[in-house]
């Protein structure tokens, strides 16, 4: 197709939301207040059936994983936890995306609005960018969907394999709709530091030798004071809308985040097994946890995301106080200063209330992996001893039994 840089914030989200719609994330008709009251029973019947197929599915395929053989008695029970989050997911996000759905909305338009008002002040923004990341995000999860369908084909049942297929594409679309979201609002914040460094320099002469590099256009105090005043409030409805953003999705994205953080210690605790008993279940050990790589991989692309926001929100007041040590103008200098305390009171964080998005949560969630890969390990050795123990024998010969 060809792209039109015209376009705006609402083609860029256009790849997922058609997605979405299919899979129930998204309503058919949006959320405007002014739709008919024929096109809202149609989203209500379409919510329904959406969440009739999700129970349906979700009701056979845990019938046909519970019968798969585990290998031990704390992968079997601990397989079963990540077997009751998987299945839970697709209903936390369907519903947390429809009891939101108007303030996402809201969050398109405030977004819009961000950028008319950075046009105004001579800054074109371009999506051309953001619909490819899009567009990425669809065909991998539809690639990735034919490629499990694929390898699990002659394995397991026509049925099951559509119903696995519609859990993945739930999943990495639930993720892929709130990066995008997110990636949108880091792409205006840096394009407010960009507008910023346009009308204050922030590359002082340092001994008589000028800058080397500027991108400062000239202009007049009065100009700088206007600009500056625009750039608080612009500041300021974009930190509304990353709280927005944390409201409508924390609760469907840390669903998210703890799925992972489940399949990743119930896959690392099977790739364990794999490599030590070498048995029969070794191929589908190492399946699981390439499996649990690509789950991962929408997850550190969402936490990306997060932390450089939260790193071009304190980037911004470092070019605030360039700016300070350039200007000569005491009003500029006052307006930068009190812009300088508007940073420190309020910077973007993407949060979902209990911890924030950025790298030090992957580090967590890497200890904490390790922490219980190790108990897990710790129960799967001793574990049939003590079953041995109840029974009154003394054999260690069931073991993986």
């Amino acid at each position: 197709m060809c792209w039109n840089n015209s376009r705006d914030v609402y083609a860029v989200i256009a790849p997922c939301a058609v997605m979405a719609k299919c899979l129930g994330l998204v309503p058919l008709y949006g959320s405007d207040k002014n739709i008919t009251r024929w096109q809202r029973l149609a989203n209500l019947l379409h919510l329904i059936v959406m969440l009739a197929i999700i129970i349906w599915m979700a009701y056979f395929c845990i019938q046909t994983d519970l019968k798969l053989p585990s290998g031990s008695v704390v992968m079997s029970q601990s397989g079963a936890i990540s077997i009751f989050m998987y299945y839970l997911q697709p209903i936390c996000g369907t519903v947390g995306n429809r009891i939101h759905n108007e303030a996402i909305g809201h969050i398109f338009q405030r977004i819009q609005a961000a950028d008319d008002k950075l046009n105004s002040l001579g800054l074109q923004n371009t999506y051309f960018d953001q619909w490819k990341i899009a567009i990425g995000l669809v065909i991998s999860s539809i690639i990735s969907s034919l490629i499990l369908f694929v390898s699990l084909e002659g394995i397991f049942e026509i049925q099951y394999l559509f119903g696995t297929m519609f859990f993945l594409l739930h999943y990495v679309l639930m993720c892929s709709y709130a990066t995008i979201l997110a990636l949108q609002l880091l792409r205006r914040f840096q394009s407010l530091a960009k507008l910023f460094r346009m009308y204050f320099p922030t590359n002082p002469t340092c001994s008589g030798f000028p800058s080397v590099h500027t991108e400062t256009t000239v202009c007049s105090e009065k100009e700088q004071l206007t600009v500056i005043k625009q750039i608080k409030i612009l500041h300021d409805k974009l930190n509304d809308v990353v709280e927005l953003v944390n409201y409508c999705f924390s609760v469907q994205i840390t669903f998210c985040v703890g799925l992972c953080f489940v399949i990743g210690v119930v896959c690392s605790f099977g790739l364990f097994r794999a490599f030590i008993y070498r048995n029969e279940l070794f191929y589908m050990g190492v399946l699981n946890f390439i499996w649990y790589m690509y789950y991962l991989f929408f997850v550190l692309f969402f936490i990306a995301v997060g932390s450089k926001i939260t790193r071009e929100g304190k980037r911004i007041g470092v070019l605030v106080h360039k700016a300070i040590n350039c200007s000569t103008s005491s009003a500029v200098i006052n307006e930068l200063n009190i812009f300088s305390q508007q940073l420190l009171h309020r910077s973007p964080v993407i949060t979902c209330g209990l911890f924030v998005y950025d790298w030090t949560l992957l580090y967590t969630m890497i200890g904490a992996t390790a922490t219980y890969l190790i108990i897990l390990i710790q129960f799967d050795v001793s574990f049939p001893n003590l079953v041995n123990v109840n029974n009154g024998t003394t054999s260690t010969g069931s073991a993986g039994t």
